[in-house]
């Protein structure tokens, strides 16, 4: 990351440097005459070597190596604008805000008393407020308490203690900013949430919001039931109460941590009802549909090396170019080798798809789940079965890796489920491919992600150890592992059957005796 390179700050000249960044991103790079203008300036201030590792700094930024990226203004010593990649979209070669705020505002000076650097956040720059945050910062450095006024006026707080900043620039602002380095990966799906079911409130002050609001909300999403329907305990919402939990506990934890960063006093959220889930219903491969899966995994495995030698039969005939040869490889692509090792390790579909060559070790036999790309932010070791451990081996050997690990350093660093359709950037999905082998399986009622319950499932029934498979599936809490525990129970199906042994001569139905 380079905080050396420092430009004059106006509005004129951030936006021009956005469209400069956009052009810098882009695969297109179309010169458009704002970027021209912008080079010529950049030409004329910086050596060749400067703008060079400027230019790394921003490739490293939108790879995501790098937090954020800094400029320095020219005018203001210890000024800075810090953007992050993740409130940016890239849109028709045009980098674009994802919401109001464009960047974080910083100035860094050394304390009058202590002498030591401090960093204030002077607020988040939006098209409006540029002006402002710029005389925030002169009256700060001149050590007049018009600029703590004026930072706080940023900040949205007002005489009462109360924040005046809206909702939707507080979620796109400071709980972006802080949820980043919590879990980087999760934090925008948090966003989507709130917006998608609360969506009706982001423009409200956030010191309004209060848990009145939400049980509106909760009693718009309620449907009519019959006394049948009561009875037969359905429910009460149009929907799923897992989605319901989710949207309230994803929004009380916006508002929490807006009390947290004191820009409201409390807020009444912990009051609303709790929306319980039962989430205890488990689904595992019985022994005949464990062969059928994998009955229809090798017959799409044979099928697609048949069509792909076929494709290279009929392109040599006619003198165009072949796709690579799988002689070495007995995977086609990623499909089986990804539902195998799923099913083999139990690791989270997203941590398998974010992981790379350098999280397998197969000379010592196991799997290791970064903190970074695990869901609830915990890192573990999971070790390999000989099936999942020879399965990897097999996978290597695809020429995919090869294509995969020229974007990177080593080897090492490549994806280890690359996209067919980019191998610079990891897989995302598999549900297509998923759906037609369940399918052509006939097995009913089964997802993609019920593979860890069967991994969960069959670990517990062998070993009846709840701490080992709370440990394996990288469980927070000994509670979300409890689901698996009737699978371990075996003394309540002998109690039962004692009154089998116990039961007189005759005493049976006609139809059994």
């Amino acid at each position: 990351m380079n905080k050396t390179l420092k430009i004059a700050f106006t509005n004129q000249s951030i936006s021009s440097f956005l469209a400069y960044l956009g052009y810098r991103v882009s695969s297109t790079r179309k010169r458009l005459k704002v970027v021209q203008e912008f080079e010529v300036y950049l030409n004329s201030q910086f050596t060749f070597a400067e703008l060079a590792a400027f230019h790394e700094s921003i490739e490293s930024w939108w790879a995501g190596n790098s937090k954020y990226l800094a400029i320095n203004s020219h005018e203001i010593a210890g000024l800075s604008i810090r953007l992050y990649k993740s409130e940016f979209t890239l849109k028709n070669e045009k980098l674009t805000a994802i919401g109001e705020s464009l960047a974080s505002v910083y100035l860094r000076q050394r304390d009058t008393l202590s002498a030591a650097l401090k960093t204030i956040k002077l607020g988040n720059l939006t098209n409006s407020n540029f002006q402002v945050l710029l005389k925030a910062a002169q009256h700060v450095k001149a050590g007049n308490n018009l600029g703590i006024k004026i930072v706080d006026k940023q900040r949205g707080t007002s005489a009462s203690g109360e924040s005046s900043v809206s909702l939707r620039d507080f979620l796109y602002g400071e709980y972006v900013e802080t949820k980043r380095y919590e879990n980087p990966k999760t934090v925008m799906v948090k966003v989507d949430i709130i917006s998608r079911h609360f969506g009706h409130l982001l423009d409200s002050p956030i010191g309004n919001i209060n848990a009145d609001l939400v049980r509106q909300w909760m009693k718009s999403k309620e449907r009519k039931l019959t006394k049948r329907q009561l009875a037969a305990g359905d429910s009460l919402w149009t929907l799923s109460p897992s989605t319901m939990k989710e949207g309230i506990c994803t929004f009380r934890a916006c508002i929490q941590l807006a009390k947290e960063k004191g820009l409201i006093k409390d807020h009444d959220l912990y009051s609303l009802p709790r929306i319980r889930v039962d989430n205890q219903v488990i689904r595992y491969l019985s022994d005949h549909e464990e062969l059928r899966l994998y009955a229809a995994i090798n017959q799409r495995n044979s099928l697609k090396h048949e069509q792909r030698a076929r494709t290279i039969e009929h392109r040599i005939l006619r003198r165009l170019e072949t796709p690579a040869h799988l002689e070495s490889c007995h995977f086609v692509d990623h499909v089986s080798p990804f539902i195998i090792l799923f099913k083999e390790t139990g690791i989270r579909p997203g941590t398998l798809f974010n992981s790379k060559w350098s999280d397998v070790d197969l000379d010592s036999k196991f799997f290791r789940i970064r903190k970074s790309i695990d869901k609830r932010g915990i890192s573990n070791v999971i070790p390999l079965n000989s099936l999942a451990l020879e399965t990897l081996k097999e996978w290597r050997k695809h020429g995919i890796h090869n294509e995969s690990a020229s974007y990177f350093k080593t080897r090492m660093d490549a994806w280890l489920f690359p996209s067919p359709a980019n191998p610079e950037l990891q897989l995302t999905t598999i549900k297509k491919s998923w759906d037609m082998i369940i399918k052509e399986a006939k097995i009913e009622n089964f997802r993609l992600y019920d593979l860890r319950h069967d991994f969960a499932s069959k670990v517990m029934m062998q070993t009846g150890n709840i701490y080992m498979v709370s440990q394996l599936l990288n469980h927070q809490q000994i509670e979300t592992t409890k689901r698996y525990a009737h699978l371990m129970d075996s003394s309540r199906f002998e109690a039962v059957n004692t009154l089998d042994k116990s039961r007189q001569v005759g005493a049976l139905p006609d139809f059994l005796k």
